[in-house]
């Protein structure tokens, strides 16, 4: 009898233990089936760009027809923005998609998955995948402009009638993330950081009748008030930028680097000459400066303490752009390149006189007057 007993213990324990593993997997597949749920656009996205009956692809590709054009990469694939549409192209000239935004007066910007269109003025922005419009958000106020982040998150700045501006974040499906109202200060640009998890606002203020430009840190996850804020000179910024460790802000009279925890300043410039262009920057502070002695432009390039910068004289500069630590130049029926300390690295002689252009996948994307045409670097 009690051998018996003992069986039967023995028994419900193991149904016991068998009843909890089977809750325990159960438990896992239901967590399994709402994370993917949660997340079932990012997941299937891929597989929808994969499936996508694109048109045949091949240079030079037809402009559609507009009276303007903006040209912007995205990701391996680059896009047109006109009047009317948002058109998307694989990288070898294939259009992938073409969406009317209906805006009139249409602003781009991109990421390597994602681009943000926004009505300069208007009261909406959209944005969109290489495939499509992925939403659209109505605003209370006019848009200043609008900026996107390093993944799919977006902020937006607008007008106000109680204060200088407003700054909104929203995530990828839309949703508002961040508000900060700001009450003195004009907000002249804003930048992510590289995990998207902090903002970077560059503000312009006054006191007893002189600008004051300050640079603010927020971290989306904290709406309570910025972490840090520095004050950087009174000149008006133009470009806002950030690596892992440093936040750089370039202005009328120089430019400045902050450490990114701290917002400690950490170095600074001063600028001569009046910035006729600023191009994206890739891992280096470079400046298109206006020649006061001629009709031409200096490319000038400064290492992150803004000592012993490198100059290169370019008559008649149409563009520059930097990619992988080197820099390229279009100038008339010309594209040179040039190595990190600005010495010439080839020519390329060209077929036509170009507005616009990208650098891209180890090639040159250049905008003309009714066609983008691709060489190779």
């Amino acid at each position: 009898m009690e051998e018996r007993d003992n069986i039967n213990k023995f028994r419900k324990k193991r149904a016991g233990r068998k009843l909890l593993f089977r809750l325990a997997v159960l438990l896992l597949i239901v967590l399994v089936i709402i994370l993917i749920v949660i997340n079932w656009g990012s997941i299937i996205a891929p597989f929808k760009d994969a499936a996508l009956d694109v048109s045949k692809g091949g240079f030079p590709v037809e402009l559609p027809g507009s009276a303007g054009y903006t040209l912007n990469e995205l990701g391996e694939s680059f896009y047109l923005l006109t009047d009317t549409y948002i058109y998307t192209y694989h990288a070898d000239g294939a259009q992938i998609t073409n969406v009317q935004h209906g805006f009139q007066n249409p602003v781009s910007e991109s990421n390597h998955k994602r681009v943000v269109v926004y009505d300069k003025n208007g009261k909406e922005f959209k944005l969109f995948s290489r495939t499509g419009e992925i939403y659209a958000k109505p605003m209370e106020d006019s848009i200043v402009f609008a900026s996107i982040g390093n993944d799919d998150r977006c902020a937006v700045v607008t007008t106000s009638t109680r204060y200088s501006n407003y700054l909104y974040v929203y995530n990828g499906e839309g949703k508002q993330i961040f508000r900060w109202a700001s009450p003195n200060y004009k907000i002249m640009q804003v930048e992510f950081s590289e995990d998207d998890k902090s903002i970077f606002v560059a503000a312009l203020g006054a006191q007893n009748g002189e600008l004051q430009q300050y640079i603010f840190r927020f971290d989306l996850g904290n709406a309570e008030s910025h972490i840090w804020q520095t004050y950087i000179g009174s000149d008006i910024s133009y470009e806002l930028s950030c690596d892992s460790k440093s936040v750089y802000a370039i202005t009328g009279g120089g430019c400045s680097r902050l450490d990114i925890e701290t917002g400690e300043l950490i170095a600074t410039g001063v600028f001569g000459n009046t910035i006729h262009d600023i191009p994206q920057q890739d891992g280096a502070v470079c400046i298109v400066f206006s020649d006061p002695t001629s009709s031409g432009d200096v490319l000038t390039v400064y290492d992150d303490m803004f000592t012993d910068p490198k100059t290169l004289y370019i008559d008649k500069l149409t563009r520059a752009c930097t990619d992988s630590g080197k820099y390229y130049v279009l100038s008339g029926s010309q594209l040179r390149s040039y190595d990190g300390a600005l010495q010439e690295i080839k020519i390329y002689e060209l077929d036509d006189v170009y507005s616009d252009m990208i650098i891209m996948n180890g090639y040159a994307y250049l905008l003309g007057y009714n066609e983008v045409q691709r060489i190779a670097l």
